[in-house]
C-alpha cells in the first residue's frame, strides 16, 4: 500500500522577534555575502520578523489537532534560506519526535523542494524503510540582504506540515515538470471533478473547482492550502491536482492526489 495523506497542520506567523544575533553571528554574515559580491543590509535583520525554522516548526508540531506521531522519515524543505544559518532543523524535529526517523534537508531547489520530498517519500517506503513519513515546508523572509522575490512580492512567514502513512487517504502520483504554457494546457485539460489547487503564479482559463494560494506564500503555497483547507482531500473521491510556477526559474510543478483504491477497486 502507498503512502497516503492522513494529517496535516498550517501556520501563519504575524509577530515579531528581536533580532536574535550577536555581533559574532553579523561578522559571519557580512563575510559571507562580501565572498558572492552581495550588499550587506544589517537593518533588514534588525527590523525583520526574525521568526526562525525552529519556531517555524515547533508552531506545526503543537498545532491542535495535528497528528504526527513518530515517523520513519523526516523531510524539511525550503526555498528561503532560514534565519539561522548552522541550526539542523530537520535533525531538532526528529529528535523531538524521539530520534527513530531518517532525516534530511531538501533545498536549493526553489519551490519544487516539496514535490522532491513526495518522490524521496515514495522512494524511502518502496525500499521497505518507511511506513510514514513527515513532511515540512517552511518559508522565512528576514535576510541580511534584499531578495526581489521575498521583499518584493512580499512574503511572509509561513509553514505547512503533511503526514503520510500507509493506509487509506490521498496518494501523490508521480511528480510533474514543464513550462507554465504546458501547465496551463494540463489545468485545461484535467477532468472536471478534479481539484485544482493553483499557486500566485499559476494561469489558468478553468474557472471551476479552482482554489488560489494566497499571495505572499512561495515553496509553501498549495501545501499550505492543502493544510488549511482539509475538506479538499478528507474523503475526496475525484482528486486533486496541486501546482504552482516558479518565478525565479519560470518552470512550472505539479503533482496529482489521487483516492486510494481499494482491493475491490484495484481488480480489472
Amino acid at each position: 500500500m502507498a503512502l497516503a495523506l492522513a494529517s496535516a497542520a498550517g501556520v501563519r506567523k504575524s509577530d515579531t522577534n528581536p533580532c536574535p544575533f550577536d555581533e559574532q553571528m553579523l561578522e559571519y554574515y557580512r563575510d559571507l555575502l562580501a565572498q558572492f559580491d552581495v550588499p550587506y543590509e544589517e537593518g533588514r535583520l534588525r527590523d525583520g520578523p526574525n521568526v526562525s525554522y525552529t519556531e517555524l516548526a515547533d508552531a506545526l508540531l503543537a498545532a491542535p489537532g495535528f497528528e504526527v506521531g513518530a515517523p520513519d522519515l523526516v523531510l524539511l524543505t525550503y526555498a528561503v534560506p532560514d534565519l539561522h544559518p548552522l541550526r539542523v532543523v530537520s535533525a531538532y524535529v526528529n529528535d523531538k519526535l524521539g530520534g527513530g526517523a531518517h532525516s534530511m534537508a531538501l533545498s536549493e531547489q526553489g519551490l519544487r523542494s516539496p514535490y522532491t520530498a513526495l518522490e524521496v517519500a515514495g522512494a524511502f517506503h518502496r525500499s521497505g524503510r518507511c511506513d510514514s513519513a513527515l513532511l515540512l515546508v517552511l518559508e522565512q523572509t528576514s535576510l541580511p540582504y534584499h531578495d526581489p522575490l521575498v521583499h518584493g512580492t512580499p512574503l511572509a512567514e509561513t509553514a505547512a506540515a503533511l503526514v503520510f502513512r500507509s493506509g487509506p487517504g490521498p496518494v501523490a502520483g508521480p511528480t510533474w515538470t514543464g513550462t507554465p504554457d504546458e501547465l496551463t494546457a494540463l489545468l485545461d485539460a484535467a477532468d472536471p471533478g478534479t481539484v485544482v489547487v493553483a499557486g500566485p503564479w499559476v494561469a489558468t482559463g478553468r474557472t471551476s473547482r479552482v482554489v488560489r494560494c494566497d499571495r505572499g506564500t512561495y515553496c509553501t503555497s498549495v501545501w499550505l492550502t492543502l493544510a488549511e483547507k482539509q475538506d479538499l482531500w478528507r474523503d475526496n473521491r475525484s482528486g486533486i491536482l496541486l501546482c504552482d510556477v516558479d518565478p525565479r526559474t519560470g518552470r512550472a510543478h505539479a503533482v496529482r492526489l489521487d483516492p486510494a483504491r481499494t482491493a475491490s477497486e484495484a481488480r480489472p
